[in-house]
């Protein structure tokens, strides 16, 4: 009598459990294959996990915002696309990796072997969980260019922009670092130069938090906020999605979308960024690129006279001499001022102090070595 009392008891348990407080669970032996249209959904369904089209035959491996038309990628796993009829498997082992149409293993998401369930939460986060319900992988702390609220760009971690194109998602030329010593930075990382922009904490090992309630982003040491990186947001924050994205041009911002989309045609709308100048980003159009920015949004790359493209497709990957050049050889140069420019100079160059602008000019004719000086008018230095 007892038994028949209480079964109907443990098969609602087991049922709750299994739902995990309405979470889907994705079980082992489970696959998504390209060009299915099947995800993994999140149980709202604002996210879904699975392979991105990229409309060139290929596919990236992604979360994306399931309700936006664009299907804005909020997640990708850095490696190179595949094609159709490759499959997302999770695997019986409890690996998450991704296979080929002939089933050869492409690329490995997770292989730590401990997974037994998996989940993608309605914060955009996809889980990987043990026998014990302890994470062991998830997509927070493997940032691409994103970062999502309830998320945190913990010390040492990177987010890396993409390259310039709609559907090229390999990586670009610049990072945002929380650095150990409370830095957060943005920088042209395949280059020694220094931070274009940075935003110092004198604290050292904080991590950037983006706050789930107020959709803030903030520096937090242990469970303290010392700093606030951003100081509003559309609201009610609960109205609208949030993301922040460091830009293919190397810029991080903050953006905002409102849920409820029928009579609002702008889309995601800025509501933060580093750089307020585009062409503020450090290598921005390359070696010997120049940078304008007529609006002070998009950019525009050119050659500075007498120099060529290296790539004709993709003038920001900078600019080349047509042939060596002898500098010291007989002079037949002229020197051609562009204003509102910044070249970036290592600062063991030689500087030249309390010059005028002919002063400037008259120092880098009379040095063969040289070919190019940035002039400061406030300080009044030629370097």
């Amino acid at each position: 009598m007892s038994s028949a009392i209480f079964l109907p008891f443990i098969l609602s348990l087991s049922l709750s459990l299994s739902l995990l407080n309405g979470l889907d669970v994705i079980q082992l032996n489970t696959n998504i294959t390209a060009g299915s249209n099947s995800t993994w959904k999140s149980p709202s369904g604002d996210f879904e996990f699975g392979f991105y089209d990229l409309r060139t035959g290929l596919f990236l491996v992604g979360i994306w915002f399931g309700k936006i038309p664009d299907r804005t990628l909020a997640w990708y796993f850095q490696s190179p696309p595949v094609e159709a009829n490759s499959q997302i498997q999770f695997t019986s082992a409890g690996n998450l990796v991704v296979a080929y149409p002939n089933q050869t293993i492409a690329q490995t998401i997770y292989s730590g072997g401990a997974a037994t369930s998996s989940y993608m939460q309605d914060d955009g986060n996809f889980v990987m969980k043990d026998s014990n319900s302890e994470s062991v992988w998830q997509s927070f702390n493997s940032p691409s260019n994103t970062m999502l609220p309830g998320q945190t760009l913990q010390s040492t971690k990177v987010l890396y922009s993409k390259e310039r194109g709609d559907s090229n998602y390999s990586l670009g030329k610049f990072m945002l670092q929380m650095q150990d010593d409370g830095n957060l930075v943005l920088k042209a990382y395949q280059w020694s130069g220094p931070a274009y922009w940075y935003n110092s904490t004198n604290t050292p090992n904080v991590n950037l938090e983006f706050n789930a309630t107020s959709a803030l982003m903030h520096f937090v040491s242990g469970s303290r906020s010392i700093y606030t990186l951003t100081k509003s947001t559309s609201t009610p924050v609960e109205d609208y999605y949030h993301r922040a994205t460091i830009d293919e041009n190397g810029n991080f911002q903050q953006y905002a979308y409102p849920r409820r989309n029928e009579n609002d045609t702008t889309g995601w709308r800025r509501v933060w960024r580093a750089v307020e100048d585009p062409c503020r980003v450090n290598l921005v159009c390359g070696v010997y690129g120049l940078c304008t920015s007529p609006d002070n949004e998009s950019v525009k790359c050119e050659c500075i006279p007498g120099y060529s493209p290296l790539d004709h497709q993709d003038v920001s990957k900078g600019c080349h001499p047509p042939d060596t050049i002898n500098y010291c050889a007989e002079k037949k140069f002229k020197v051609e001022v562009f204003g509102d420019t910044d070249f970036q100079f290592d600062n063991n160059f030689v500087r030249v102090y309390d010059v005028d602008l002919e002063g400037c000019k008259k120092s880098l004719m009379d040095d063969c070595n040289v070919i190019a000086a940035t002039y400061n008018t406030s300080t009044r230095t030629c370097a």
